[in-house]
C-alpha cells in the first residue's frame, strides 16, 4: 500500500511540473528586451501587450484597442518566439463587425524568423486581431506573443 502512494505522488509530481513548465514557455522580460532594441535608433518604446492563450479544439479571436496619437509615426514590432502553433496576426482601421473594417497589416510567418515589424502610413486607432487556430487535440499547450509599440521623436525646427 506504501508503494503505491508513493507511486501515486510521483505521478502527480511529474504531471505538476510538466504543467509548471508549459506555463512558464513565455519569458516576457527577455521577450520583450529583444524587441525594445529592435526600436533603436529611431524609435523610443511606448508600450507592450502580451497575449496568452491556452490552444483548444476550436478556433478562437482576441481583438485588443490600440489607440495612437494622429500625426505621430509609431511602429509595431512582433516577437513570436513563444508560439508553439503559428496564429493569424491582423491590424485593422476599425472594430470586428464594422462594415468599413479595412485590414492594414498581416503579419507574414518566415521560418527561422521570430521579430515582424509594422510602420503604419497613418497614426488612429488602431486594432490588433489574434486569430489562434484550433488543435486537433485538447491539450495544455499554451502560447503567447508579445508586441511593443514604438513612437518616434519629432525634433522642432529651429529649436
Amino acid at each position: 500500500m506504501q508503494y503505491k502512494s508513493a507511486f501515486i505522488t510521483s505521478l502527480i509530481i511529474v504531471f505538476l511540473s510538466l504543467c509548471a513548465f508549459q506555463i512558464q514557455e513565455c519569458d516576457v522580460v527577455a521577450l520583450k528586451s529583444v524587441l525594445k532594441k529592435e526600436l533603436k535608433p529611431d524609435f523610443k518604446y511606448d508600450s507592450a501587450k502580451t497575449s496568452r492563450f491556452t490552444y483548444k479544439t476550436k478556433k478562437q479571436m482576441k481583438e485588443i484597442e490600440i489607440p495612437l496619437f494622429m500625426g505621430e509615426k509609431y511602429k509595431f514590432l512582433f516577437n513570436t518566439e513563444g508560439l508553439s502553433e503559428m496564429i493569424n496576426v491582423e491590424i485593422y482601421n476599425k472594430p470586428i463587425g464594422h462594415k468599413k473594417r479595412v485590414l492594414l497589416y498581416k503579419l507574414d510567418f518566415k521560418e527561422g524568423q521570430n521579430i515582424y515589424s509594422f510602420e503604419p502610413e497613418k497614426s488612429r486607432k488602431m486594432y490588433l486581431s489574434y486569430t489562434i487556430p484550433k488543435v486537433e487535440e485538447a491539450n495544455i499547450s499554451k502560447g503567447c506573443i508579445l508586441m511593443v509599440l514604438g513612437y518616434k521623436m519629432k525634433t522642432l525646427k529651429g529649436a
